[in-house]
């Protein structure tokens, strides 16, 4: 285990102090450039340690599952037809409240449904399919 020097400290108090605030009113909040940079030094350790404690990424779905949503989708199945689908095709490998998710993350990024831009997409591999798919179509 690593100590933290004076500094380290410092910069993580600060962060956990004022990231609601910085989530929610953005740095601006911050009154000068030295707590902008305390703030963003106590950020990037919390990062490291979150990195350092998961190194190996879980993966919850292979890439099949992932390109049967996909394709799914794309040929216009509805969130119903999809998870009906999948759990066909798979079984129980995830809830239909999951599959549906995904679903909703893929509208995120499908330039046909504008409005659903704010859901966040989470899954690099399944954006990357995705963009196989119809680059056109599926942006961030």
């Amino acid at each position: 285990m690593t100590t933290l020097t004076l500094d380290q400290q410092t910069a993580l108090d600060f962060y956990s102090e004022f990231a609601d605030k910085v989530q929610y009113f953005g740095l601006t909040i911050l009154s000068d450039r030295e707590e902008r940079l305390l703030y963003r030094q106590g950020k990037k350790l919390i990062e490291q340690v979150l990195t350092k404690k998961s190194p190996n990424k879980l993966e919850f779905y292979t890439n099949e599952e992932r390109l049967f949503i996909a394709v799914g989708y794309n040929q216009g199945q509805t969130r119903k037809e999809i998870v009906t689908g999948f759990i066909k095709q798979f079984g129980n490998t995830h809830t239909q409240d999951s599959v549906g998710q995904k679903v909703e993350m893929i509208k995120s990024v499908d330039s046909t449904h504008p409005s659903h831009r704010n859901f966040q997409f989470r899954d690099e591999e399944l954006l990357i399919i995705l963009q196989d798919l119809d680059s056109d179509r599926y942006t961030i």
